[in-house]
């Protein structure tokens, strides 16, 4: 399993996560932000599996960009994956012909814009040789994580949450697991915001992890740009030996 996150900037690359999205083996993406910016047309059109987390623009932001980008008429389409309550965001307040076109009124049999699935919390969906599972998350809108299984690794995608009480219980019970990716996005400074934003600071962030394994990698992501060198600091500063700043440069391999 390789793993890029994509952080997209005009200038210099930068370690900013300016928009959020997380591309497996080049098939599989995990939200949209930096999609529509993915080096080429013809990489755009490589991903077949898309799965969206919840309906925030810097996650859902880049799916009519590439869906746009990606169109040709005929049947073939991407599958976009997530809760319920995303695709009636997505459906109402996004492909409504104010914000952008409503993709399902130009639909027709023999011409998709993209297939829809519906996801319930728990319930996995085999993707190839990928078993990816749901699990709900702790933030102001539904919120999805996942867990991506193949037969020899998994991963825990968890970017957009607060603290809740079952995120022990359901690292615990992950087979084979190698890395969670989790949100730390406000400084300590910023507790009132994380609390009222439902997102994680640096002493949040320890304390989710606390009772884990150190041999599961910690990946810090969805570090918010304007703190970024602060968040860096305090997060190196927790003295965990298995924790690492989420890296767009980086190809993870599990």
């Amino acid at each position: 399993m390789k793993i890029r996150l994509l952080m997209p900037a005009v200038d210099a690359p930068s370690p900013l996560q300016f928009t959020v999205s997380m591309l497996i083996d080049d098939q599989i993406a995990i939200d949209t932000g930096g999609l529509p910016y993915l080096g080429s047309i013809d990489a755009q059109k490589q991903v077949e599996h898309i799965f969206l987390t919840h309906s925030h623009i810097d996650h859902i932001g880049g799916l009519p960009l590439l869906l746009d980008n990606i169109f040709q008429p005929g049947p073939q389409c991407p599958n976009i994956y997530t809760g319920e309550a995303t695709w009636q965001a997505i459906e109402q307040d996004l492909f409504n012909d104010r914000i952008w076109p409503d993709l399902n009124r130009l639909t027709r049999e023999d011409l998709a814009f993209y297939r829809k699935h519906i996801l319930d919390a728990h319930r996995p969906v085999q993707v190839g040789s990928y078993q990816i599972t749901p699990i709900p998350l702790e933030h102001v809108v539904p919120t999805l994580g996942y867990v991506i299984e193949t037969t020899e690794s998994s991963v825990l995608m968890a970017w957009d949450t607060a603290p809740f009480a079952e995120f022990e219980s359901i690292v615990m019970a992950i087979p084979n697991l190698k890395a969670i990716f989790l949100d730390a996005s406000f400084p300590n400074e910023m507790l009132w915001l994380a609390e009222r934003s439902l997102h994680n600071t640096p002493g949040q962030f320890q304390r989710m992890v606390a009772n884990l394994p150190s041999d599961i990698r910690l990946i810090a992501a969805h570090l918010k740009p304007a703190y970024y060198d602060q968040l860096v600091k305090q997060l190196n500063g927790l003295g965990l030996p298995n924790l690492e700043i989420a890296c767009r440069e980086k190809v993870y391999e599990f």
